[in-house]
Protein backbone atom coordinates (compact mmCIF):
# COMPACT_ATOMS: atom_id res chain seq x y z
CA UNK A 1 0.00 0.00 0.00
CA UNK A 2 2.81 2.75 0.51
CA UNK A 3 3.67 2.57 -3.03
CA UNK A 4 0.19 3.28 -3.75
CA UNK A 5 -0.24 6.58 -1.61
CA UNK A 6 2.93 7.57 -3.01
CA UNK A 7 1.81 7.36 -6.56
CA UNK A 8 -1.18 9.02 -5.44
CA UNK A 9 0.77 11.75 -4.07
CA UNK A 10 2.92 12.32 -6.54
CA UNK A 11 0.32 12.46 -9.24
CA UNK A 12 -1.53 14.90 -7.06
CA UNK A 13 1.76 17.18 -7.07
CA UNK A 14 2.34 16.75 -10.57
CA UNK A 15 -1.62 18.07 -10.88
CA UNK A 16 -0.78 20.96 -8.66
CA UNK A 17 1.86 21.65 -10.62
CA UNK A 18 0.73 21.62 -14.00
CA UNK A 19 -2.33 23.79 -12.52
CA UNK A 20 0.42 26.12 -11.09
CA UNK A 21 1.88 26.50 -14.86
CA UNK A 22 -1.53 26.60 -16.52
CA UNK A 23 -2.26 29.37 -14.57
CA UNK A 24 1.18 31.60 -14.77
CA UNK A 25 0.61 30.80 -18.30
CA UNK A 26 -2.98 31.75 -18.74
CA UNK A 27 -1.89 35.24 -16.47
CA UNK A 28 0.74 35.66 -19.04
CA UNK A 29 -1.61 35.50 -22.27
CA UNK A 30 -3.91 37.47 -20.47
CA UNK A 31 -1.62 40.73 -20.19
CA UNK A 32 -0.28 40.26 -23.60
CA UNK A 33 -3.62 40.86 -24.52
CA UNK A 34 -4.36 43.21 -22.30
CA UNK A 35 -1.79 45.17 -23.46
CA UNK A 36 -2.40 44.33 -27.10
CA UNK A 37 -5.96 46.02 -25.99
CA UNK A 38 -4.44 49.15 -24.40
CA UNK A 39 -1.87 49.64 -27.51
CA UNK A 40 -5.11 49.80 -29.57
CA UNK A 41 -7.41 52.17 -27.65
CA UNK A 42 -3.96 54.25 -27.32
CA UNK A 43 -2.98 54.54 -31.08
CA UNK A 44 -7.18 55.67 -31.59
CA UNK A 45 -6.60 58.41 -28.87
CA UNK A 46 -2.80 59.28 -30.43
CA UNK A 47 -5.12 59.70 -33.97
CA UNK A 48 -7.41 61.76 -32.26
CA UNK A 49 -4.83 63.94 -30.51
CA UNK A 50 -2.80 64.09 -33.41
CA UNK A 51 -6.06 65.65 -35.18
CA UNK A 52 -6.45 67.95 -33.01
CA UNK A 53 -2.67 69.15 -32.93
CA UNK A 54 -2.11 69.87 -36.69
CA UNK A 55 -6.27 71.12 -36.58
CA UNK A 56 -4.46 73.56 -34.59
CA UNK A 57 -1.22 74.12 -36.02
CA UNK A 58 -2.66 74.04 -39.41
CA UNK A 59 -4.98 77.24 -38.13
CA UNK A 60 -2.75 79.01 -36.20
CA UNK A 61 1.11 77.99 -37.56
CA UNK A 62 3.48 78.77 -34.98
CA UNK A 63 7.47 78.03 -34.27
CA UNK A 64 6.91 79.37 -30.83
CA UNK A 65 7.25 75.86 -28.16
CA UNK A 66 5.20 77.54 -25.27
CA UNK A 67 2.29 78.03 -28.00
CA UNK A 68 3.15 74.38 -29.06
CA UNK A 69 2.91 73.01 -25.15
CA UNK A 70 -0.72 74.96 -25.20
CA UNK A 71 -1.89 73.40 -28.21
CA UNK A 72 -0.71 69.99 -26.90
CA UNK A 73 -2.54 70.43 -24.00
CA UNK A 74 -5.64 71.04 -25.89
CA UNK A 75 -5.04 68.03 -27.93
CA UNK A 76 -4.05 65.29 -25.43
CA UNK A 77 -7.26 66.67 -23.36
CA UNK A 78 -9.16 65.62 -26.74
CA UNK A 79 -8.48 62.04 -26.52
CA UNK A 80 -9.12 61.51 -22.31
CA UNK A 81 -12.77 60.90 -21.91
CA UNK A 82 -12.63 58.32 -24.81
CA UNK A 83 -9.28 56.81 -23.61
CA UNK A 84 -10.70 56.53 -19.94
CA UNK A 85 -13.86 54.82 -20.80
CA UNK A 86 -12.51 52.36 -23.47
CA UNK A 87 -9.87 51.04 -21.45
CA UNK A 88 -12.24 50.89 -18.16
CA UNK A 89 -14.68 48.85 -20.17
CA UNK A 90 -12.47 46.85 -23.34
CA UNK A 91 -8.97 46.62 -22.05
CA UNK A 92 -9.30 46.21 -18.66
CA UNK A 93 -13.03 44.56 -18.37
CA UNK A 94 -14.45 46.87 -15.37
CA UNK A 95 -17.91 45.94 -15.67
CA UNK A 96 -18.76 47.91 -12.43
CA UNK A 97 -20.02 51.73 -12.82
CA UNK A 98 -17.37 53.62 -12.82
CA UNK A 99 -16.84 54.79 -9.17
CA UNK A 100 -15.29 57.95 -7.97
CA UNK A 101 -12.51 56.17 -6.75
CA UNK A 102 -11.81 56.12 -10.49
CA UNK A 103 -12.67 59.31 -11.81
CA UNK A 104 -10.34 61.12 -9.35
CA UNK A 105 -7.72 58.56 -9.92
CA UNK A 106 -7.90 59.36 -13.60
CA UNK A 107 -7.89 63.45 -13.78
CA UNK A 108 -4.67 63.00 -11.12
CA UNK A 109 -3.01 60.76 -13.84
CA UNK A 110 -4.55 63.08 -16.99
CA UNK A 111 -2.86 66.18 -14.95
CA UNK A 112 0.48 64.00 -14.69
CA UNK A 113 0.24 63.18 -18.22
CA UNK A 114 -0.20 66.31 -19.83
CA UNK A 115 2.43 68.09 -17.48
CA UNK A 116 5.08 65.16 -18.41
CA UNK A 117 3.49 65.13 -22.09
CA UNK A 118 3.87 68.99 -22.31
CA UNK A 119 7.64 68.58 -20.65
CA UNK A 120 8.25 66.01 -23.11
CA UNK A 121 7.13 68.36 -25.93
CA UNK A 122 8.89 71.57 -24.75
CA UNK A 123 12.26 69.00 -24.62
CA UNK A 124 11.67 67.75 -27.98
CA UNK A 125 10.39 71.17 -29.60
CA UNK A 126 13.63 73.10 -28.29
CA UNK A 127 15.90 70.20 -29.46
CA UNK A 128 14.38 69.97 -32.83
CA UNK A 129 13.62 73.75 -33.53
CA UNK A 130 16.88 74.38 -35.01
CA UNK A 131 16.67 71.65 -37.22
CA UNK A 132 13.17 71.89 -38.74
CA UNK A 133 11.79 75.09 -40.22
CA UNK A 134 8.44 74.12 -41.22
CA UNK A 135 5.88 74.39 -38.04
CA UNK A 136 3.62 71.69 -39.20
CA UNK A 137 6.55 69.16 -39.30
CA UNK A 138 8.24 70.56 -36.06
CA UNK A 139 5.03 70.47 -34.10
CA UNK A 140 4.63 66.72 -35.20
CA UNK A 141 8.17 65.24 -34.68
CA UNK A 142 8.01 67.31 -31.26
CA UNK A 143 4.68 65.65 -30.44
CA UNK A 144 5.73 61.95 -31.44
CA UNK A 145 8.74 61.91 -29.45
CA UNK A 146 6.20 62.91 -26.46
CA UNK A 147 3.79 60.06 -27.11
CA UNK A 148 6.46 57.54 -27.96
CA UNK A 149 7.49 58.24 -23.97
CA UNK A 150 3.88 58.93 -22.72
CA UNK A 151 2.52 55.60 -23.67
CA UNK A 152 4.95 53.41 -21.84
CA UNK A 153 3.92 55.73 -19.12
CA UNK A 154 0.60 55.85 -19.43
CA UNK A 155 0.29 52.06 -19.65
CA UNK A 156 1.84 51.78 -16.16
CA UNK A 157 -0.19 53.92 -14.55
CA UNK A 158 -3.46 52.68 -15.94
CA UNK A 159 -2.53 48.99 -14.95
CA UNK A 160 -1.10 49.44 -11.76
CA UNK A 161 -2.78 52.24 -10.63
CA UNK A 162 -6.32 53.16 -11.92
CA UNK A 163 -7.64 49.89 -12.70
CA UNK A 164 -4.66 47.98 -9.74
CA UNK A 165 -7.00 44.52 -8.51
CA UNK A 166 -7.87 41.33 -9.38
CA UNK A 167 -8.98 41.70 -13.12
CA UNK A 168 -12.25 39.64 -14.56
CA UNK A 169 -10.81 38.30 -17.40
CA UNK A 170 -7.82 36.03 -15.31
CA UNK A 171 -9.34 32.70 -14.47
CA UNK A 172 -10.41 32.05 -10.79
CA UNK A 173 -8.79 29.15 -8.84
CA UNK A 174 -10.53 26.20 -8.02
CA UNK A 175 -10.05 24.10 -4.92
CA UNK A 176 -8.71 20.83 -5.32
CA UNK A 177 -10.21 17.79 -3.51
CA UNK A 178 -8.40 14.87 -2.46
Amino acid sequence: MPLLETRESQTSVASSTTDTDMHHSRARSSTFWQFLRYCLVGGANTLLDLLVLNVLLWGFPTKNVLILVVYNSVAYSGGAVTSFFLNKYWTFRRKQRTTRREVVRFAIILALEILYSNGLVWLAGKALQPLIANPMLWGNASKLVAVAIGAVLSYAFMRFWIFAGRSQDRPKQQKTHQ
